[in-house]
């Protein structure tokens, strides 16, 4: 299990050159699905960084997609940048998560099940939903810090603040980067929906959002980009 890592493929083909380390990431169906399983826990699993890292993952989509300059995704994908872990934002949303997915829970009488990696089958890109809905949906929280204490019609008031509500529907909106990693997470797990929770402490919202096969043609944008600046420097991690 653990050759299929980018770590252990680089140690063992990365003398050959790029081309051999592009080729030993592809994944059968069956690899995928292995993975898949053997990465549920997330954070809390060991398996689950391991096959995160060299690997461009679904919470970097926007930044690719939406940034010039992707020195800064391309050193985060290598494990070269500090974890966020301990800052303030971050540590709110991984405490509260469970209470976000209670809630949802609560509202929908709906199971969720532990989700771990998904792979494509190329191996070069990779979402990790919150959840798991059925057999054709995910769900994805936000426990958004500077919103913490604040209704969802207060919190949709703020500056560049990432759901718009017109009349009485709440949405994501599709120029943040959020709009990227669900779609990229809806693409790589091949559900058609993904319920994407808000939460905070005065207040929750549930965002369906539906698969965007105008989106797909993003995936060869992302894999293009991994070829051109993450795959040279993959020896490196």
């Amino acid at each position: 299990m653990e050759a299929h890592s980018v770590p252990s493929i680089v140690e063992s083909v990365g003398h050959n050159g790029s081309q051999a380390i592009l080729d030993s990431m592809a994944l059968t169906e069956e690899e995928r699905s292995a993975i898949q399983e053997a990465t549920i826990g997330q954070r809390d699993n060991p398996m689950w960084h391991l096959f995160r890292r060299g690997r461009l993952t679904a919470s970097n989509f926007g930044d690719v997609l939406m940034s010039k300059d992707v020195t800064a995704v391309v050193n985060k994908v290598l494990g070269k940048q500090p974890s966020l872990e301990g800052h303030p934002a971050i540590d709110w949303g991984i405490e509260n998560e469970s209470k976000a997915i209670q809630k949802f829970i609560d509202e929908t009488q709906r199971e969720v099940q532990e989700s771990g990696l998904w792979l494509s089958l190329s191996g070069v890109l990779g979402a990790s939903p919150d959840g798991l809905v059925g057999s054709s949906e995910i769900l994805e929280v936000k426990c958004p810090y500077n919103a913490r204490e604040m209704t969802i019609e207060d919190a949709v008031k703020m500056k560049r603040f990432y759901v718009s509500k017109e009349g009485d529907t709440y949405s994501l909106r599709r120029d943040h980067r959020y709009w990227h990693q669900v779609q990229g997470q809806l693409h790589l797990t091949e559900r058609q929906t993904c319920y994407f929770v808000v939460w905070t402490t005065k207040d929750s919202v549930i965002i369906p959002i539906s698969r965007d096969d105008t989106w797909q043609p993003n995936l060869q944008v992302l894999e293009d980009l991994f070829k051109t600046h993450v795959l040279p420097r993959l020896p490196e991690i």
